[in-house]
């Protein structure tokens, strides 16, 4: 399925076809305007502009996973603590430290692929209105509805990201030199617009999964625009609306197969609603950090000593401490229900992150990730546990993130066993899956007075991992499992708890645009969250366990605890130095700054 939708993109790379020219920085008028716009006189021509909608999303920097992750609560950076010493010259941890501005090379370079993105889809919706009358009705509709798609898509990013969403609204190809120094737009006026194209493509477009599996369709443009009403909470109602469109589309369901979540095998499962295909037998020519290369350094960027993001301890230890369903066969090898049986960390876990105590996971050829992370064994090394420095500090991780490396490739040492190295990971990026439209939909249900509703989609969700569920014992629509009872989850405020601190960061942890991020400030939970965690203490202490091959081995401060234990080391506090930092700031960072380079260049914008 690579093959057949990246050829298309092949072609465009190669070609060219006069779409990688709008870079927003350009100051002259747009030299490939009259070109593009005499080249593209049917629809066979400009679906290769719908194509190189497609080749922009490549760009990781749009997404910024690393960036992002390290900038909320989920995510830290580098492998050393107590501070994260990254390379030399390495900006993207000043996310981390919550003290970026407006040089960082992160911030203009999502800045400038989002409008590079809008800046192809003008030139596709311009064609297309040129070539309406002339058509096949439903080929045209179909495309227009995938370009509009882009351009909402993007300019929501860039809503979303920066400036207060205080943005540039760019609804055409620029000609002139006027049009290449706009001005920024209120916050509303930005809204409206992409509202609209988001709202015209979940009318045009195709709702079937099936239809041209890889391209956008129905429910991405409805999970998209649901997530804006959601945002900006000014219209439950219609995030609801667009939300069950996702929800009821037969099309899509829970993943239950967990050989298929975040796997290769996995690409375009039953709850993929938007994913990006990277193919790493096309154009292996392309540099490292070419962002229109069918690679990614994503899986690099998962274990990379300087470079890396990984789960900070509050993390770790909530998955490695989530509730399995004893009832539950799933949670036992062999699905024989006995003690001895008994897995050592959920599925949901296995699924999302490495742990020391998941001893039933295979890692790469190893029969789980403490094995592969014992010495010399995966290659780059998984520094899985910590080691004291000269500096009296630690060097390592408690855990790592999987859904970004090669970890089910059963034939790989490791990440060196890429065809073309470590830094060129051909593995999809998914943004945007069917729980995380459940939880949104569960939020929107919490804050319109259905609580039972909002529990019944998060039961859902936790039923597919084999966890206990939230409620009275015996209710909600799954017979004969454990229920958590200590808590009164049929009450808003601490349902809405549950969905802001454990099941939605557990479930989406490291996933979509900015989503964690996003989610505590608009919920007003950013100083406050990271004082809490700057406030709480974590520990690490030996992990004693069973080899694959038989007879015991230790691995040394390895296993999370969240309190004082006999042989406890304390993990230095990996929330001080943000939180200090955020609080400095103030809201000032609750948003990406306009980027210099754009300030600089154009005069319309004030500084």
């Amino acid at each position: 399925m690579k093959k057949d939708f990246y050829k298309y993109i092949s072609l465009a790379l190669v070609a060219g076809l006069s779409l990688s020219s709008c870079n927003p920085d350009l100051t002259e008028i747009n030299p490939n305007y009259s070109t593009t716009a005499s080249y593209w006189n049917n629809l066979d021509e400009t679906s290769q502009g719908i194509t190189a909608l497609y080749v922009t999303l490549l760009n990781t920097t749009i997404f910024n996973v690393r960036e992002e992750t390290v900038r909320s609560d989920m995510g830290y950076y580098a492998a050393t603590r107590p501070y994260a010493n990254a390379s030399v010259g390495d900006q993207s941890v000043t996310f981390f430290t919550q003290t970026f501005n407006g040089d960082v090379k992160a911030v203009f370079q999502k800045w400038d692929g989002c409008y590079k993105g809008i800046y192809r889809a003008n030139q596709v919706i311009e064609a297309l209105n040129k070539i309406e009358a002339k058509s096949d009705p439903v080929r045209w509709k179909q495309q227009m509805a995938e370009a509009r798609f882009f351009r909402g898509l993007f300019h929501f990013y860039i809503h979303n990201s920066y400036n207060n969403g205080n943005v540039l609204i760019v609804d055409h190809t620029p000609i002139t030199k006027e049009d290449l120094f706009g001005s920024v737009s209120p916050s509303a006026k930005v809204i409206e617009f992409f509202r609209k194209d988001l709202q015209y493509a979940v009318d045009n477009l195709l709702p079937d999964i099936n239809a041209e599996k890889g391209h956008v369709n129905q429910a991405t443009a409805a999970t998209i625009l649901g997530t804006s009403y959601l945002y900006e909470g000014d219209d439950l109602e219609k995030a609801k609306i667009n939300f069950n469109k996702v929800i009821t589309n037969s099309n899509y369901s829970l993943e239950r197969d967990m050989s298929k979540m975040f796997t290769t095998a996995g690409e375009f499962n039953k709850e993929s609603i938007f994913e990006v295909i990277y193919d790493i037998s096309l154009r292996p020519d392309l540099g490292l950090f070419d962002e229109e290369s069918t690679t990614n350094r994503l899986a690099f960027l998962s274990i990379s000593s300087n470079n890396m993001f990984s789960p900070p301890a509050w993390v770790a230890y909530a998955y490695k401490s989530e509730k399995m369903d004893l009832l539950d066969s799933r949670n036992y090898k062999g699905g024989v229900i006995l003690p001895v049986n008994l897995r050592g960390v959920s599925l949901r876990a296995s699924a999302m992150v490495i742990l020391p105590e998941d001893l039933q996971t295979p890692v790469y050829k190893f029969a789980n990730g403490i094995e592969a992370a014992a010495p010399n064994s995966a290659s780059p090394s998984l520094n899985l546990g910590f080691n004291a420095t000269a500096t009296g500090g630690f060097f390592g991780n408690i855990s790592l993130y999987k859904k970004y490396l090669n970890t089910d490739q059963a034939g790989y040492t490791g990440e060196n066993s890429l065809p073309l190295g470590s830094q060129k990971s051909s593995k999809n990026v998914v943004v945007n899956r069917l729980s995380e439209v459940y939880l949104m939909q569960a939020e929107c249900l919490i804050k319109t007075g259905d609580v039972s509703g909002a529990l019944k989609l998060m039961n859902r969700i936790r039923e597919r991992w084999g966890l206990v569920l939230l409620g009275p014992a015996g209710s909600g629509e799954f017979a004969g499992k454990t229920y958590d009872t200590s808590k009164d989850y049929l009450n808003a405020n601490i349902l809405m708890d549950q969905l802001m601190y454990v099941d939605k960061p557990l479930e989406l942890s490291a996933e979509g645009c900015s989503s964690r991020f996003s989610d505590l400030r608009r919920w007003g939970k950013l100083k406050s969250r990271f004082e809490e965690l700057a406030a709480t203490n974590y520990y690490v202490k030996n992990f004693t366990y069973t080899k694959s091959t038989g007879g015991t081995a230790v691995k040394n401060n390895a296993s999370v605890l969240n309190a004082p234990a006999t042989g406890a080391t304390l993990i230095p506090n990996e929330f001080d130095f943000p939180s200090r930092n955020y609080n400095i700031a103030g809201s000032k960072n609750d948003y990406l700054p306009i980027p210099n380079s754009e300030l600089n260049r154009n005069p319309n914008i004030l500084k």
